[in-house]
């Protein structure tokens, strides 16, 4: 179910006694948190509120909390956090968690204990007895990241009820500089409320003074300028990243990762699948997915090929070879711009 309605299900007295947040999208998550925790009364909260790292915390100490009375209330809220034994990863230094008395404890949960398990990742290992007996016994609440058109309502909304409105052209300008990724959208709000507080009325300059470019969109516009050959332009912007302190190997794996996501975008598009389809298979952003898809549109497989495997090569000399960096993307310029496909 979605946050919203998870909300008002505990809000009408539907509480279930273990909760599932899974999902990548932090404003989403801690939404739900941030509501379970005000279930408990302030005075309460230091004796009937637990929250356990399991990166850094044994299993069996939030169990034995999940198994304890409230103290003076009515519930006791238990939290676990990045329960990454749910998943397939792997964890070097992992601790030794009582998975079994996890096992056990779902198969006959403590009513007065919210038992929540906070899942900032995309999915659970299907294949694992702790996660078919999650599924029989929790509650799961979404928390993926929306889709464009879903975080276009979700802001409106939110802007509404606050009395504000916001342009299309403004709206338009904020996803784009935030990828339009809801946690990014959210922290930006307040300043551009506070901007327009007069007027009640979000512009789109208020939106191209206050938010900020950011670095992987710099990025996206030097893909384009490395796509379309413009050496010049291209390596002024490639030395403005280094000026701001941008690591070359960080500005080249972003660069990689954006030529190798297109790339697949436009295999998986070639073979049927649609927008949607192509982010869940990438495990991608479905914003990111859609401008891929609509910059593929100008530019030939060959170029997206050669240009990725070009800053492959750039990748492997940083790493090896003492050359100047910024010597380095140089000559993948120049080598990328002389050497045209044929349609």
């Amino acid at each position: 179910m979605q946050v919203e309605e998870a909300i008002k299900n505990i809000s009408n007295g539907k509480i279930a006694p273990v909760y599932v947040s899974l999902g990548t999208e932090n404003y989403l998550q801690d939404k739900f948190k941030n509501f379970l925790l005000s279930l408990i009364p302030a005075d309460q909260q230091e004796f009937n509120i637990g929250r356990y790292d399991m990166e850094v915390v044994n299993l069996s100490v939030a169990l034995n909390d999940a198994m304890s009375l409230p103290f003076f209330g009515e519930y006791r809220l238990v939290i676990i956090d990045r329960p990454y034994f749910l998943t397939g990863m792997r964890k070097k230094n992992s601790l030794d968690h009582d998975l079994n008395g996890l096992l056990k404890y779902l198969k006959n949960p403590e009513t007065a204990t919210i038992l929540v398990f906070t899942v900032p990742y995309p999915k659970l290992d299907e294949r694992k007895k702790l996660t078919k007996q999650l599924r029989k016994v929790a509650e799961f609440v979404d928390c993926q990241p929306l889709k464009e058109r879903e975080v276009r309502s979700f802001v409106s909304s939110v802007l509404q009820k606050k009395g504000y409105q916001l342009n299309s052209d403004a709206l338009d300008l904020l996803l784009e500089r935030t990828g339009a990724e809801l946690t990014s959208i959210m922290n930006e709000l307040p300043k551009l409320l506070l901007a327009a507080q007069e007027s009640k009325i979000i512009s789109w300059s208020d939106v191209d003074g206050l938010v900020a470019r950011s670095f992987e969109q710099n990025v996206f516009d030097l893909v384009d300028l490395v796509l379309k050959r413009n050496v010049k332009d291209a390596l002024s912007m490639y030395r403005d990243l280094l000026l701001q302190k941008e690591e070359p190997l960080k500005i080249n794996a972003i660069l990689e990762g954006q030529f190798r996501l297109m790339l697949q975008a436009m295999i998986l598009r070639e073979h049927g699948y649609d927008q949607g389809s192509v982010a869940k298979e990438l495990k991608a952003h479905p914003y990111r997915v859609k401008l891929a898809l609509r910059k593929n549109r100008q530019f030939k497989r060959k170029d997206l090929q050669d240009a990725y495997i070009g800053l492959v090569h750039v990748e492997e000399k940083m790493k090896s070879s003492s050359i100047d960096p910024e010597l380095l993307f140089q000559l993948f310029l120049l080598n990328f711009s002389q050497h045209r496909s044929v349609a």
